[in-house]
């Protein structure tokens, strides 16, 4: 109890209620009231840690239903560490009401799919997968989430512990591959690769990395994420490296946030942003949804992945109006919240379809997931791609 009042009751008296947080928190639209966004749920984890508030299942839900998109903190005119405060409320509760089956049995299912028999698992159940024609399986949860989910990959993990050389080495970067890729979208991973090689750079992908963590932090479990950033620590520290890349946010933000590494993380896009290449389209029209975490987590200018857009020849960039606003993903979120997160949801997804745009790119292996399962919901007709699969495919080789 101590610890939690000394870490986050002085972030918390940061806020000065000013309210601005309210105009881009994907929930309070939903809820409307004043636990449902970041000075009602700030003010909350002041009144419990003083006294004046027991910490009540009531409390908890409020806390609970932040997606923790972060962008409380991109708008925060006093630079009040949102994330920080509710990680230690978020423990607080874990603690003292526990953390409830559904998010104990998510962040455990993290933790064993990065075991060796997790890893065989995956591929199994992914070349049993292979057998069906659809790419997405509707698959329902026991909390009444229903999600369109990515089949499990055949070849799954495959690039662990590879060293793939550039031609014309300009350093070497380590790939922090992440849990979804690992597990699902391999063909991403391949294609970040690809691109960082032809960018000049030798990647190192390091055998026996985990989970980053970043869902356990931000669930609260604090003792399961030091055990996982320990591991992973180690197991980089086997490696001869330049820097870090990635191509999900959420693992690059714990990287540079969490980890305090010594090291630069960078993500993929900021690579080519720095390094360019030559792409050309097919003459699409593509629009572009910026992760949360990319701009609130990783500090990425959204500036980076349009310049890296508009450099694609014979293709027509059309920005969303609400291209930086919540998918509604946000991990366990999407699964604790189903009906809140499909509301956000549905907003997101009319946006990129008023774009009238063919294909819908993203950084993030989550916000593919979330958005491939919005527009086959909402039938928009459009196709969701993680940008480096799409760049990978239109590179230029010269």
């Amino acid at each position: 109890m101590e610890k939690f009042a000394e870490l986050s009751l002085d972030l918390a008296q940061k806020c000065v209620k000013c309210g601005l947080c309210k105009s881009v928190c994907p929930t309070y639209s939903y809820r409307e009231e004043e636990g449902a966004f970041a000075r009602g749920r700030l003010a909350l984890a002041q009144m419990v840690v003083e006294g004046e508030l027991p910490l009540t299942k009531e409390v908890a839900r409020q806390w609970d239903e932040c997606a923790m998109c972060r962008r409380c903190e991109w708008i925060c005119p006093n630079d009040v560490q949102y994330k920080e405060v509710l990680v230690h409320a978020r423990d607080l509760q874990r603690q003292s009401l526990g953390q409830g089956m559904v998010k104990w049995a998510g962040l455990k299912s993290l933790e064993v799919l990065q075991s060796k028999a997790g890893r065989s698992l995956v591929k199994l159940v992914g070349k049993v997968a292979e057998l069906l024609p659809a790419q997405e399986i509707k698959t329902p949860f026991p909390t009444g989430a229903v999600k369109f989910m990515p089949k499990p990959n055949a070849k799954a993990f495959g690039l662990r512990g590879k060293v793939f050389k550039a031609d014309r080495e300009k350093g070497r970067l380590l790939f922090f591959t992440g849990c979804m890729i690992d597990a699902f979208y391999g063909k991403t991973g391949e294609s970040v690769i690809k691109l960082m090689n032809k960018a000049g750079y030798t990647v190192v992908v390091p055998q026996d990395i985990k989970c980053c963590g970043a869902p356990h932090y931000y669930s609260g479990n604090l003792p399961a994420f030091e055990k996982l950033k320990e591991h992973n620590l180690k197991e980089m520290a086997k490696y001869d490296y330049d820097a870090i890349v990635v191509a999900c946010p959420t693992c690059g933000g714990a990287l540079k946030e969490d980890y305090r590494i010594d090291k630069e993380v960078y993500d993929f896009t900021q690579v080519i942003f720095k390094n360019p290449l030559k792409f050309k389209g097919e003459g699409e029209r593509i629009t572009f949804h910026v992760p949360c975490h990319s701009y609130t987590a990783m500090k990425i200018n959204e500036k980076v992945f349009y310049d890296v857009l508009s450099s694609v020849e014979n293709t027509e960039l059309k920005k969303a109006q609400k291209d930086k606003s919540c998918c509604g993903f946000a991990g366990l979120f999407s699964i604790t919240n189903p009906k809140m997160s499909d509301e956000i949801q549905k907003e997101k997804v009319q946006d990129l379809k008023e774009t009238q745009a063919q294909l819908v790119l993203t950084t993030c292996p989550g916000c593919v997931l979330n958005l491939k399962d919005g527009v086959k919901k909402h039938k928009t007709g459009q196709d969701v791609m993680h940008l480096a699969d799409y760049l990978a495919q239109r590179l230029i080789d010269d």
